[in-house]
């Protein structure tokens, strides 16, 4: 483990409501992390418990001096307490803990670990064992049936959520992307890795780190009945809120389709375990037709500009206003058909110089260091184009984050220094004909990638020669 000084400041957060029980030990497990004590705070918000949670917090606040911090509120719900406990925290990393689970000793560490060897990584999770309110072992793998992603992660976090809130731990420096969350927004999880995905990398440790309880009392253990009714309507109430709200312009054709089919499973789900064709699928965020009417409006307007691809989007998002419009689904389903058929006649990188070097947008902006190294190290060289896959980012964000990062390395008048930035979603098809005329990869970690060298800063002069 690094020294301390070279360590990040770490906050625990946590709400608790009615959870004597479990509390205790939950804040036990955070207490024996194998990382230094001096570099975590562990927040707690008693959300107007009635039961004896505040107090065994208290005893264990004194028995710890200046490493817990009660926080006391009027009962506000899951939503609201989690946004207390994240404008109470310090750190520069965020862990949040549910006050009826566990962590293993070495969480910590791992995924603070994982963090510091990749800047461009904003969240980290990990798989949980899942255990009963006895610690009885369920399943030895909370993972092994939420088909974990890494890269290409939002149209997946669309679909289904697989990042549970006792393995979460992120950067603070994204709180103003995820802060705060919500209060239409049934799963405080599912939104910080949905919002964090949008904008920098996530990843996940395979092994569980964590010990994820299913009780009785806990919010989304019920897989059958009406607790299956109502998690299945809590699911597709978060789904449509994101695809409502959040911007879709990194989703490719297929996956707007697929983030749909996701809807469509959990509606199924409620049907299915209602028995009942009329159970009430947007209880929790009921439809908007009018909402509805003015994207599709919007869409025949991108029709009429050809650009079906906006149209297949903005058809997507008013399917979320109004969910039971067949003919807007089979809309949705053309407008792919379209849109995919257009990205497939594209060349993403015509007019791009004799040897072209990729690299990935989200690595590039994690520091200014990846591009003035390169500048410095291709300077006067005309025989290369820097091909910035930015189609993981939102495609506003991207835009200007480039543009700060080319006027802060002083780039606009360098005619030697080629730059070409491919925004947007990528078809699959369209991402392997670009793959093939790349020769090579730029990064901060050594590797071969689909079959071309990659080159780190310290090798720019080797890539110089190759190229020439």
């Amino acid at each position: 483990m690094a020294e301390s000084l070279d360590l990040p400041t770490v906050s625990v957060l946590m709400g608790a409501y009615n959870y004597e029980q479990y509390v205790g030990r939950a804040i036990e497990s955070a207490l024996a992390q194998d990382y230094p004590p001096e570099l975590m705070e562990i927040v707690v918000i008693d959300d107007g418990s009635t039961d004896s949670t505040a107090r065994v917090v208290e005893e264990l606040a004194r028995e710890n001096p200046g490493r817990i911090r009660l926080v006391r509120q009027a009962n506000g719900g899951y939503i609201d307490s989690t946004n207390r406990a994240i404008a109470e925290s310090r750190g520069e990393i965020l862990a949040l803990l549910d006050a009826d689970d566990l962590w293993l000793p070495e969480k910590t560490r791992l995924q603070v670990e994982m963090l510091q060897a990749d800047p461009s990584l904003g969240l980290v999770y990990s798989d949980m064992v899942v255990i009963d309110g006895g610690d009885a072992v369920l399943h030895p793998s909370h993972l092994s049936y939420l088909n974990p992603v890494g890269e290409r992660c939002v149209p997946a976090l669309l679909f289904t959520n697989f990042v549970t809130t006792s393995s979460i731990m992120v950067r603070a420096s994204l709180r103003d992307v995820f802060y705060p969350v919500p209060a239409a927004v049934p799963y405080a999880d599912w939104w910080i890795a949905l919002r964090a995905a949008e904008v920098s990398k996530i990843d996940y440790r395979p092994e569980a780190l964590a010990l994820y309880r299913q009780h009785g009392a806990n919010m989304t253990n019920g897989r059958t009945g009406i607790t299956a009714v109502r998690n299945s309507q809590m699911a597709v109430a978060f789904q449509l809120y994101a695809l409502r709200h959040l911007p879709l312009d990194t989703l490719t054709p297929d996956e707007l389709l697929h983030v749909w089919s996701g809807v469509e499973k959990y509606a199924g789900s409620a049907v299915q375990h209602s028995g009942s064709f009329f159970v009430d699928l947007t209880a929790r965020l009921p439809s908007d037709g009018a909402q509805a009417d003015a994207l599709l409006a919007a869409a025949d307007e991108a029709a009429g500009g050809s650009d079906p691809l906006a149209e297949a989007r903005l058809t997507l998002k008013a399917l979320a206003w109004d969910p039971f419009r067949f003919d807007t689904c089979e809309r949705l389903k053309d407008s792919v058909t379209r849109a995919k058929l257009a990205l497939s006649l594209a060349d993403p990188l015509r007019g791009a110089r004799g040897y072209r070097v990729l690299v990935d947008a989200r690595e590039l902006l994690a520091g200014d260091d990846l591009m003035l190294a390169y500048a410095d190290a291709l300077s006067g060289s005309e025989d290369v184009t820097l091909i910035i896959d930015a189609s993981e980012l939102p495609v506003d964000l991207a835009q200007s984050n480039l543009v700060e990062l080319v006027d802060r390395c002083a780039l606009n008048d360098r005619d030697d220094i080629d730059l070409v930035a491919l925004v947007g979603p990528q078809t699959h098809d369209g991402r392997q004909r670009m793959l093939e005329v790349v020769h090579a990869h730029y990064s901060r970690r050594e590797g071969n990638r689909q079959g071309a060298p990659v080159y780190t800063p310290s090798s720019l002069g080797e890539l110089r020669a190759r190229a020439a």
